[in-house]
């Protein structure tokens, strides 16, 4: 019961810190490398989202592109544009303006919505009641669309395309003694914590209420997941090579599943 607690306390305090928009202001443009410079903030994580807004007056504004940090450095957070297609319409005209300096940047956009990847409805019960200040958008929504693409193992683009679909911002997977954060769609980890909790059952491809995914005839993510742990680290590690954490855990557990594989090829 301690380690639930603890979890539980520890969950709420790493969500809170990451689940405000944070505001800036863009500093400089590079329209030929479609990035930008902003001016650095408290809280800012390489890996974060963000939007790019222009203000024409006090009363009326649009987002112009999204934008993903990919360094920190004294002189500011270095970012790449991205485009928003949610905006797109056919029927309409589209504008023409560009991101320049002062613009408002708010990053963590939409990290008051997240999708919680758990291995039962236990977990997934005690994390989601304990943390009410987010919207928990519940993964039968994303079993939907794994059904609809046909994928009953979860790629990282139907992530992407699902949080997208539904203005998610964050993914927590919970792992044995482990919980880690990541930005839906940059997939870059922004929090990981070991932990005392320990995961004795688990649900394939993780809780949901839906019975059946559907499955592809053939490609990636058409067949059924046969280990919870070993592929979300993996898919993550995949995503995340630079993360010293995430590659040492996907390592001890490479190194694990070798000893027992040796260990029962004589038994």
């Amino acid at each position: 019961m301690k380690y639930i607690l603890f979890l539980l306390l520890f969950h709420s305090y790493l969500l809170a810190l990451i689940n405000e928009p944070i505001q800036t202001e863009v500093k400089s443009v590079s329209l030929e490398e479609e990035s930008v410079l902003i001016h650095p903030v408290t809280g800012a994580q390489v890996g974060m989202y963000g939007v790019i807004v222009h203000h024409f007056n006090a009363k009326h504004a649009t987002a112009l592109s999204w934008v993903e940090i990919t360094a920190i450095s004294s002189d500011g957070l270095s970012a790449k544009m991205l485009p928003i297609y949610a905006l797109e319409q056919s029927a309409l005209p589209s504008g023409t303006w560009k991101a320049q300096a002062g613009d408002e940047v708010i990053l963590g956009y939409n990290y008051h919505r997240s999708l919680l990847i758990a291995p039962n409805p236990s977990v997934y019960k005690k994390v989601t009641e304990h943390h009410k200040d987010l919207k928990w958008v519940h993964p039968d929504i994303f079993t939907t669309v794994l059904s609809t693409r046909g994928h009953p193992t979860p790629l990282a683009d139907d992530f992407k395309y699902t949080c997208r679909a539904n203005n998610i911002g964050l993914v927590s997977f919970m792992f044995d003694q482990s919980l880690l954060t990541i930005d839906c769609q940059s997939f870059k980890i922004l929090q990981n914590k070991e932990t005392s909790f320990k995961i004795d059952e688990t649900q394939l491809p993780f809780y949901t209420r839906v019975v059946n995914i559907e499955e592809n005839w053939f490609g990636e993510g058409s067949e059924p997941l046969t280990e919870y742990t070993p592929y979300y680290v993996a898919l993550l590690a995949e995503n995340n090579p630079d993360n010293e954490w995430i590659q040492n855990y996907l390592k001890t557990l490479e190194e694990t599943q070798e000893s027992d594989s040796w260990f029962s090829s004589w038994f």
